[in-house]
């Protein structure tokens, strides 16, 4: 698919660069290798004042395979966030792809989503990715293979595969207008990606792995797993702080369904950060603070949450998974004990 009539091009794909030049070359050239001379392709870097030779290696890219590419830079390291707004502002294409500097594009995904976009123009498009041990990762539980209408059912089957990264979707240029990402804060896919989902009508889930996901030691994910930060676990559980208000607002008569999808995601995140917790607290001999920490995240969470985490409990035990009703009754307990109950009713 060549440029549109206006002369603007089909898709704009945004890369940050931050300090990534061992993984940078391959990464680009998975890019570079289906995009040819542009063919109505914009390939946008920005580099947030990497340290590592990191921009010099993306400058002597684009001059060697160049094509539509072109790379900004950063005056000062801003974040993930501002890199790709700062993109955002730059992109002049009808749809819009987010991709990591060390994750690489596999080989005809391009082609297959021009194929997509040219025959029904979605709102967003789906893909799933392969991670570095093999496995493939759905995205999506729903239709595959076939343009679909409706923002429920794509909330829906995103939460239930609970994967809220950007670049496992392409955007229509309009559904980003009015949601940037948060600036200055960790887990802004999980704070950006469910506001963009209300903004699209329409949805195509090509449930084909388009992306290779590195995992890499140093990542958000990994750091967070390995130790107890508390601004880091603040700000993921502020993620989705107000979506319980935006998703009534954008779909008032939301299922019992959807609600509990999106419950079932808040509920299991606030398990996992509460084990972390404790964790911390044992070694530091601090368990007397345990409950008052997690009074305070469980407010944060199940206030985001359009169901009671009570409710996801009891569905959890009538569905026989007795683990999980286990560990958030065990955890609720705590931090109904340690501050006032929580008793929110739902919509």
């Amino acid at each position: 698919m060549p440029a549109n009539a206006t002369g603007r091009p089909w898709l704009s794909i945004l890369i940050p660069v931050y300090n990534v030049l061992p993984y940078l070359e391959d990464r680009l050239l998975s890019v570079f290798s289906q995009t040819g001379d542009g063919g109505g392709i914009e390939l946008i870097l920005l580099d947030d004042r990497s340290t590592d030779g990191s921009a010099d290696l993306a400058e002597a890219l684009i001059a060697r395979h160049g094509g539509g590419a072109r790379l900004l830079r950063h005056a000062d390291n801003r974040g993930l966030s501002a890199a790709r707004n700062s993109m955002i502002e730059e992109a002049g294409g009808d749809y819009v792809w987010f991709l990591d500097s060390d994750d690489a594009i596999l080989p005809g995904a391009i082609a297959a989503l021009r194929d997509i976009v040219g025959s029904c123009r979605p709102d967003v498009v789906l893909c799933d990715y392969v991670r570095d041990d093999g496995k493939i990762c759905a995205t999506f539980d729903g239709p595959a293979r076939q343009f679909q209408l409706g923002t429920e059912a794509l909330v829906a089957g995103v939460f239930a595969r609970r994967r809220l990264h950007a670049w496992s979707r392409v955007w229509k240029r309009e559904v980003l207008d009015g949601v940037r990402f948060p600036e200055g804060v960790y887990f802004e896919d999980m704070a950006t990606i469910p506001r963009l989902m209300l903004n699209a009508r329409s949805y195509y889930y090509a449930a084909q792995p388009w992306i290779y996901y590195r995992s890499r030691p140093g990542s958000i994910l990994a750091e967070i797993r390995a130790d107890f930060d508390y601004r880091r676990n603040d700000e993921l559980a502020d993620a989705l702080a107000g979506f319980r208000e935006d998703l009534i607002r954008a779909i008032p008569d939301v299922s019992m369904e959807t609600r509990r999808l999106v419950a079932l995601f808040l509920a299991r995140e606030y398990v996992k950060l509460a084990k972390r917790l404790m964790r911390v607290h044992r070694r530091q001999r601090s368990l007397h603070l345990l409950r008052g920490d997690l009074n305070r995240y469980r407010e944060k969470m199940e206030g985001a949450s359009p169901l009671p985490f009570a409710q996801i409990a009891a569905r959890h035990a009538r569905d026989g998974q007795m683990v999980r009703w286990a560990a958030l009754r065990f955890f609720m307990a705590l931090s109904q004990r340690s501050g006032r109950l929580i008793r929110k009713p739902a919509i």
